[in-house]
This record gives C-alpha cells, structure tokens and sequence, in this order.
C-alpha cells in the first residue's frame, strides 16, 4: 500500500508539519522522564519493603502485558475520538495510575496500578508514534525518527537522576512523575489545531499489518529480544567474567550511550543511503559485535566501542523500522500497524531475557553474547532471502 501524508491541518503547510512533530516530540520527552521515574522507583519500592527482587520483576512485567493486551484496541480509539482525543486518554490513564500508587502500600493494587499505568502509555506509544508518522515528511522519516528514539532515551536516562535528586520515600516522585504526564499535554494543546485527521479510518486486523510488513515487525522483535537481554543480563556477564560491581554496571552505561547517541545519525544516514540497506548494515554489525565480546574482554580499549556499536546498532533496528513504517503504510492504517509494532517489540522483549538466562545457565556466560549475535543473523540472513524473493518475482 502507498503511503500517503495524513493532513496535518487544513492547508497544512512545512511549517505547520515541524509545528505539528515538535509538539508531539516535546510531549514524548516528558512521557519517557515519567517512564524512566516510575521503573526504577517502583522496583526500588518494591525491594525496600521486603517482597523481593522477583516480585519487583513480576510488576514490571505486568507493566508490558497490559501493553500488549490493550495495544490491540488502541486503532479503535483512534477511530473513535482521533489522534488528540486518544493522546489526552492515554495522559490522563497514565496521571491517574501515578496518583494511586502513594494512595496505599498493598502490593496487589500495586499491580493493578502497573497494569493501568501500562495500558495508558500503550495508548500514547501507539498514538504518538501514529502522530509522528503520519506528520512526517517521506524524505526526513528516518531523521524524525531518529529524533524520537533520542529523546526518550534522554528520557530515560533522566528518570533516575529525578529519584536521585528527590529520594524515593513519600508522595513526591509519584507526584513528580504524573505532573509530568500532565505537562506532556500542553505542547499537544497549543498545537492542537495540527494534530493528523483523517488516521485510522480504515478499519484492518494486526494480523493482516502483520503480514503486510513481516520484515518490519521481524526487526523491532529481534530489536525488544535483543535489547532487553542485554540490559537485563550484561552486568551478570560482566561479574562472570570477573569484573567487579561498578565495572559491570559501567559497561551497561557505555551500552546505554550508543543506544542514545547512535539514533539521530542512523536516521538521517538512513534517509540518504536507504532504510533498507541501513537496516542490513545495522544488523550486519548487530550480529558481528557480540561474538568480538568475549575476545574484548578485560580490554576497555577494544571492548567499549564494540559495547557502543552493539547498542545503538539494536535499537537503530526499531529506528529504521518505524520509519519504514510510515512508508509501508497509508495514515488511515497507521494506528493498527503502530499498534502491531509496538506488540512485536514487547514480545521481543518479554521473550528475550529468561530465554538468554537460560542459554547462559546451560552453555556458559559467553551463550548471552553468542546467542544474542544468532537472532541478529538469523534476521539478517532471512531479510537479505525476503528481499531476493521479491526481486526475482
């Protein structure tokens, strides 16, 4: 299907398009720093009062279960109150679910307070990623992209400097992460007026996007499986591998900088060089990082730019795909192929930790980087297929 840009507003014009991206970019950055707040404070929380490590995990998957679960019904949201209207619902989830959690100290509330939250930011990572597509111009995609990737990494790396700054006893870093939530629809009330019409009108099953897009969906899976295992388990590899507490933790940072700084080049260099073949070069060098690992080790030198490059080349991989994305796709289906994306990234990311801990515990420490770097080059590998097979057909 040939996309086409949804209207921006009436006559919209270049300026009211960087109008239009700026405001849901700005809204995005606040809604990443709540993020960023509520995932450390509440598994911090959690710990604090006695229940565990696994149960501050098990609130934290919940978290990406109602994701999943209500992701499927945000394009009829869509349809139903527009692009603004499901923005402002999903705020207004998200504020109400920070406000409940100081109300008491009931670890099952606490869940259903994590599912509520969770199913309010799935409403605003379809929606505004829904909004940054169809307000995207075709030649800067990956640019604009790469643009929204930065800023909620920014995002998240700010959430646990506020629980630094401000403890995490009392009401006050809840109050802080829904106010927040609510200066997120300010840039959204001001712009208002360029907010996408005429998206999600044509109603279509996620299984059909599905279909009509498997390399997309393919990559932002590899890219949630990825990603998610090596934040969860780098440091674990890193004191197998003898280094000390701080050390380890310091090679997740290294990792968590090339995430971040990596996305804005990638995108521009993607609407110049091709998504497709950025996307290839990404995950060529996705697959070959990981097994230069385990040599690297012991060797800072050596072992934090192959760190860097990994990072920010996995996460480039839902970069890229989102742009492509808003090329595959007409705005009137852009909501249910969002919404299908966002649920390919969070299976990735549900499936990839236990699943690399368990090669870890069966093959060694080094089965997280090796098997990490087959994922990468089984997609390679099947992409590289796909794109024959249509070129021959």
């Amino acid at each position: 299907m040939t996309n086409t840009t949804a209207r921006t507003a009436p006559n919209a014009d270049a300026v009211a398009r960087t109008r239009s991206l700026a405001a849901v970019l700005a809204s995005i950055l606040a809604v990443g720093i709540t993020i960023g707040i509520a995932t450390p404070l509440l598994s911090l929380l959690i710990e604090h009062a006695g229940h565990g490590a696994v149960m501050a995990g098990a609130n934290a998957a919940v978290g990406t279960v109602a994701v999943v679960l209500v992701s499927p019904f945000v394009p009829r949201l869509v349809r139903a109150f527009g692009v603004l209207g499901s923005m402002y619902a999903g705020i207004s989830i998200s504020t109400v679910a920070m406000l409940l959690f100081p109300m008491t100290d009931n670890l099952v509330l606490w869940f259903v307070f994590r599912f509520v939250l969770g199913a309010g930011m799935a409403v605003l990572w379809v929606v505004g990623e829904t909004w940054l597509n169809a307000a995207t111009s075709p030649n800067n995609r990956g640019l604009v992209s790469g643009i929204y990737s930065t800023l909620l990494g920014v995002g998240f790396a700010a959430g646990p400097l506020v629980i630094t700054g401000v403890g995490i006893d009392g009401p006050l870093p809840f109050m802080i992460g829904a106010v927040l939530v609510l200066v997120s629809a300010l840039p959204l009330v001001l712009a208002r007026r360029l907010a996408p019409r005429g998206v999600g009108e044509e109603e279509g099953g996620l299984l059909r996007t599905l279909t009509m897009a498997p390399l997309i969906m393919s990559a932002v899976f590899v890219c949630g499986f990825i990603d998610m295992a090596i934040l969860s388990l780098l440091p674990l590899y890193g004191l197998r591998a003898g280094l000390d507490e701080q050390s380890a933790l310091i090679l997740l940072t290294v990792l968590i900088s090339g995430t971040t700084v990596m996305q804005l080049p990638t995108g521009w260099l993607a609407d110049r060089l091709g998504r497709f073949r950025l996307l290839i070069s990404c995950a060529v060098v996705g697959t070959a990082a990981p097994l230069l690992v385990p040599a690297a080790m012991g060797n800072d030198t050596l072992l934090w730019p192959i760190l860097f490059l990994w990072g920010g080349t996995t996460v480039s991989l839902y970069t890229i795909g989102l742009a492509m994305l808003g090329e595959r796709f007409s705005p009137e289906r852009l909501p249910a192929a969002n919404a299908m994306m966002v649920i390919s990234y969070c299976m990735g990311s549900i499936m990839g930790p236990p699943i690399t801990g368990a090669a870890m515990e069966a093959w060694g420490m080094d089965a997280m980087p090796y098997g990490l770097a087959l994922i990468c080059g089984l997609f390679t590998l099947g992409a590289l297929a796909g794109r024959l097979r249509a070129s021959g057909e």
